[in-house]
């Protein structure tokens, strides 16, 4: 619809829509507007990016299918967002994405060297064990040695029955004993 045509000027040069008649008979006084006044009835209504980018996809077909349609014709994410302005804060997040993708890349490559270099290390064994941790060693051995000893005597008084864990425990002392023997 042309509104250009309902408006008018006044003698002064002032555009203005004329009044009109009511229903009831009376009249609408004149509205004056200024030079390229559009009605809000003429104005188009508000449309999301969501909104947009939904009507994209519909008019692409279901994501991800590269069926028959030219490859000019399909529309992306990507074309999209490039259509439309960005904004200073999308600017901001586009660049603060890309450098993560990088930081990511470069994470990825030093990991990868310090996993080379743990594989290279040799895994000591028990005979390049410092003097500290084999007094540790021994300290731990006795204290499990003392308790079986203990559990072995009440056992012989008759005061506990055995169960199967205590079983296996006192099962152990061999091979606790041959342990300590080879450590000192």
């Amino acid at each position: 619809m042309n509104f250009d045509a309902n408006l008018q000027r006044d003698a002064q040069g002032k555009l203005f829509i004329p009044g009109s008649q009511r229903a009831d008979g009376s009249w609408r006084p004149n509205k004056y507007v200024k030079e390229g006044y559009v009605p809000q009835d003429e104005v188009d209504s508000y449309r999301s990016k969501g909104k947009i980018f939904a009507e994209g996809v519909k008019a692409v077909g279901v994501p991800g299918y590269n069926g028959p349609a030219k490859q000019e014709e399909r529309l992306t994410n990507a074309d999209l967002s490039s259509k439309s302005k960005m904004s200073k804060n999308q600017k901001k997040r586009q660049k603060k994405k890309e450098k993560k993708n990088t930081d990511e890349f470069q994470i990825e490559e030093v990991t990868d060297q310090i996993t080379e270099k743990v594989a290279d290390l040799k895994v000591s064994s028990e005979t390049d064990q410092t003097p500290a941790d084999v007094e540790k060693k021994k300290k731990t051995l006795l204290k499990k040695l003392r308790a079986i000893n203990d559990l072995q005597t009440k056992v012989d008084e008759g005061s506990v029955v055995p169960d199967r864990e205590q079983i296996e425990k006192l099962g152990r002392r061999a091979e606790i004993e041959a342990q300590l023997a080879a450590l000192s």
